[in-house]
């Protein structure tokens, strides 16, 4: 069985540093299983958040390696381990704790942008083409790594007069609804 080292920030809103963790890495296993690893053997106080382990929630959002990932798809196998996994929270949100990110901004926002609301009496005929069409935008798992890396939220602090990507596609599929 390989070993590998990881690097894991540990703090909260007030600040913190990357603590290093040895974990021991068996085939098939994806970064959220080292961390749930870490939290059995090394760090009980872990504090990190997910729900499906299949790619459908978006919850274990992190920084893997500096790039937006899902922890429960981001395979082991596929990262070079000669060299620590550095694992951080989302940047453009505030930390909670440790790898969990506060996120409720993406709600608030969401609240913001009207239903859509059929008008009364109307005769709807849809074709397949068009439920194919919106059927796209409504993929997004809404795990806000798109809005982690939007240049825009990240490094302007513009989140009170700019929505961000996830909420384009919100709208677009609004606006190309049947």
């Amino acid at each position: 069985m390989k070993e590998a080292v990881f690097h894991v920030f540990r703090g909260d809103a007030k600040g913190g540093a990357l603590q290093e963790y040895k974990v021991k890495v068996e085939e098939g296993m994806v970064v959220l299983d080292a961390i749930h690893r870490i939290q059995a053997e090394s760090a009980p106080d872990l504090a990190v958040r997910w729900n499906c382990k299949a790619a459908k929630c978006g919850s274990c959002s992190a920084e893997v390696n500096g790039k937006p990932k899902l922890m429960c798809k981001t395979r082991l196998d596929a990262m070079p381990l000669d060299r620590p996994v550095t694992v951080r929270p989302m940047r453009s949100f505030p930390v909670i704790k440790d790898l969990v990110a506060d996120v409720k901004w993406n709600y608030e926002v969401n609240k913001k942008i009207p239903a859509f609301t059929p008008k009364k009496d109307a005769e709807w005929r849809w074709k397949q083409e068009d439920i194919d069409r919106v059927q796209e935008f409504r993929k997004c798992i809404e795990c806000f790594l798109c809005q982690d890396v939007c240049h825009v939220i990240r490094e302007h602090d513009e989140k009170a007069r700019f929505a961000g990507p996830r909420f384009f596609v919100r709208v677009a599929g609004l606006e190309t609804h049947p």
